[in-house]
């Protein structure tokens, strides 16, 4: 086969072509960190990367989840606590108004506190994080509580997903702390009991009934607390999962940066070399061989 010097030419073009673009690619991978950069580069390590990072991004939302409902029952653990400090300082009110020896005038005194633990027992169940009513059940964008229309909470649980298939709830309701054991009906009861000097039914009813009400609110209290460790303990668990998947990731596309540095300086080297080798194959002309 007669070689000529068009073909010479065109195989160097060639040669050229394919050293720059494998040098592009390595460049690429050093420059992105990863080795799989189309499914044409490894079809099967391309599918196994894209189910690791679905992987990985429904690991973030379930971390963001988990975030937003620590948030919620945090700030629902500390109004719960507030609300037991309120209902023990009107049962000690509701001791003092008992006692025998105290005049009409001083049970007013204590009527008026009560009143005021009552208002302040209204603004706790209106109490919202963000713009969400933690204790309105589903309803979240509603006061549950509203002196004209009075509860308009519902008792439905708003649920989070906070890993695949695992969902729990993450409020209390209304129902639970206030209107199953009838928290205002009892303080103002006791406000009632108070202004009438009812001595009989304030060391009786009226204590039996904040004592109630207070382990009420202890017991949702509770709940919040373990709900917050379940959730303390899926967030370490989401965490590890994250790394996990991570570095399986990593292992199907991602590089060894010094073995791709090498790589690189390679390429380049005979990218060079062929440059070399091209400009003795296109320099000599018709005129040279006229010579």
């Amino acid at each position: 086969m007669r070689v000529t010097n068009s073909m010479l030419i065109n195989n160097l073009k060639r040669n050229l072509s394919r050293n720059i673009g494998q040098m592009e690619k390595t460049q690429n991978m050093m420059a992105s960190g990863k080795r799989i950069s189309k499914p044409s580069d490894d079809p099967v390590g391309i599918v196994e990367s894209l189910r690791l990072s679905t992987r990985l991004r429904e690991n973030a939302q379930y971390q963001e989840n988990v975030k937003d409902a620590v948030s919620l029952l945090s700030t629902t653990d500390t109004v719960l606590g507030s609300l037991g400090s309120a209902i023990n300082r009107a049962y000690e009110q509701t001791v003092y108004g008992a006692n025998g020896t105290m005049t009409h005038e001083e049970r007013q005194a204590l009527r008026d506190e009560i009143l005021q633990i009552i208002e302040e027992v209204k603004s706790i169940a209106n109490t919202s994080h963000g713009d969400k009513y933690i204790f309105g059940g589903s309803n979240t964008t509603r006061p549950p509580y509203d002196d004209t229309t009075l509860w308009s909470d519902n008792p439905n649980r708003v649920y989070y997903e906070i890993g695949k298939g695992i969902v729990m709830p993450v409020n209390i309701t209304a129902q639970e702390v206030f209107k199953d054991k009838d928290l205002l009906g009892t303080l103002e009861s006791v406000a009632a009991h108070l202004d009438t000097d009812d001595v009989a039914e304030l060391s009786g009813n009226d204590l039996d009934l904040l004592k109630e009400n207070l382990e009420q609110v202890l017991s949702c209290r509770a709940q919040v607390g373990a709900r917050l460790n379940r959730l303390e303990m899926t967030q370490n668990r989401l965490l590890d999962q994250e790394l996990n998947f991570s570095n399986l990731q990593a292992e199907v596309d991602g590089i060894d940066p010094a073995e791709v540095i090498i790589d690189l300086q390679n390429r380049e080297n005979i990218y060079e070399a062929s440059l070399a080798i091209g400009a003795k194959v296109i320099v000599p002309s018709l005129v040279d061989f006229l010579r």
